[in-house]
């Protein structure tokens, strides 16, 4: 068998280890969220959320149901190419996260932009309006903790975000030098298996059998009497 040099990530780590980690978190990422998306999403359907969404609060929560049940597929599907190094299912795994990874950042661009031009107003609004409900009548001061609140919370969503995305493309890096370790370890066993066959040398045996029904002493070198 051909040594292929495993490639590493992080400096030392094999991709393949990457590979099977990355799975499984998301596997346990894709089916949190994943569950979490249709039980909103079945609570909106059924009328039961309270508060009830707006139109763009719905199209995230779809979203963000249907993104994370797909991440929760192709994650399985990368585990299982992990570990019994299957070329196929992390081809299909590298690919799939990629295209997952560029509806999660479009998705969350989306969720980004609601929250700096769409959500912000009526939030702030609906966090005075519970301030004055409790009996705090200081109506400057409530202005100015709902906005600065809701504005430091949409910075931390942004970073959060911000870390997921180079997480995300760090993994389809790793899973696509994976894929290129092991169509290297195929190239190399399809080479070594083609020089073996190209090796075999036919050597023909140092004495040669009579025809057949011939008697062995009939030929003239083994004959008694007279050479021919």
């Amino acid at each position: 068998m051909v040594y292929v040099r495993s490639r590493k990530f992080c400096c030392c780590l094999p991709v393949r280890f990457g590979v099977f980690c990355e799975a499984l978190i998301g596997i346990a990422i894709g089916g949190l969220f994943s569950v979490g998306g249709w039980i909103v999403v079945h609570d909106m359907l059924k009328g039961t959320l309270n508060p009830p969404l707006s139109g763009s609060e719905k199209t995230s929560a779809w979203i963000l149901a249907i993104v994370s049940t797909i991440v929760l597929l192709i994650s399985l599907g990368g585990l299982i190419g992990s570990i019994w190094k299957r070329l196929s299912l992390v081809s299909l795994y590298a690919g799939a996260i990629t295209f997952a990874t560029v509806l999660d950042i479009a998705a969350g661009i989306f969720v980004i932009f609601q929250l700096f031009h769409g959500a912000g107003a009526s939030d702030i609004s609906k966090c005075e309006q519970d301030a004055a409900n409790r009996g705090q009548v200081n109506t400057d001061f409530t202005h100015f903790a709902c906005n600065t609140g809701f504005k430091t919370g949409r910075v931390i969503v942004v970073v959060i975000y911000v870390l997921f995305w180079l997480f995300q493309i760090y993994g389809c890096h790793i899973a696509f030098e994976y894929v290129g370790q092991l169509k290297e370890e195929r190239s190399g066993n399809d080479y070594e298996k083609n020089n073996q066959v190209q090796n075999v040398t036919v050597v023909a045996p140092a004495y040669a059998p009579p025809p057949p029904n011939q008697y062995a002493f009939a030929a003239a070198p083994n004959a008694m009497g007279p050479k021919y």
